[in-house]
């Protein structure tokens, strides 16, 4: 088992980091939480690792803290849910908002994940009710609102300037007091 990596980053996207540790790159799928405290190009960086075996692949995920990583790992706990899905609900929704939305048993934040369906959001539930307090409440220094929002858009496929320029506009507006990441992204595609 890998359980961390201490190397300097060579490639950053949303979804994936290549870090080079002493002359091998390793290839890590990150969640945009993630993505959002990388250092630039060329920096150092730590990311803690889960190794995920398949038959015909070795698959590496990289996380900022160990938090997120549990988080993952308590999500690869639900039935068919695998770790694509697993990092797509750690990039669209911050931990405690997810164990809130879980303990209210709210469909319809957990649905408007991307790649969550009403049926995927019961089981999560269903699975995880009694679990949630398995892991910290805490998984380590959450990006803000605007940041996870960025990361988001970035993941959707806009440029950097693009949404960062989107985010700010709608933070600006008179109706983004009080939302969720969700809220803001859909408040920022508007003005893309």
């Amino acid at each position: 088992m890998i359980a961390h990596i201490n190397g300097t980053l060579s490639t950053k996207a949303p979804a994936r980091a290549i870090l080079d540790v002493g002359g091998i790159g390793y290839e890590l799928q990150i969640p945009a939480s993630t993505y959002v405290v990388l250092p630039e190009i060329e920096g150092r960086v730590r990311l803690h690792t889960h190794l995920h075996v398949r038959e015909d692949a070795l698959l590496l995920y990289g996380f900022a803290s160990t938090g997120e990583l549990e988080f993952f790992r308590l999500l690869l706990s639900v039935s068919r849910i695998g770790p694509g899905v697993a990092l797509n609900i750690l990039s669209g929704i911050a931990y405690n908002e997810f164990k809130s939305a879980v303990y209210s048993e709210d469909l319809g934040v957990l649905s408007s994940i991307p790649g969550i369906g009403t049926k995927t959001a019961k089981r999560l539930i269903l699975e995880l009710k009694d679990k949630l307090t398995e892991i910290p409440a805490e998984t380590g220094q959450p990006p803000d609102l605007a940041s996870s929002a960025i990361a988001g858009m970035i993941s959707l496929g806009y440029t950097k300037a693009t949404a960062e320029a989107a985010v700010h506009s709608a933070l600006r507006s008179e109706h983004a007091q009080g939302v969720d990441v969700g809220e803001l992204i859909k408040a920022a595609l508007k003005n893309v």
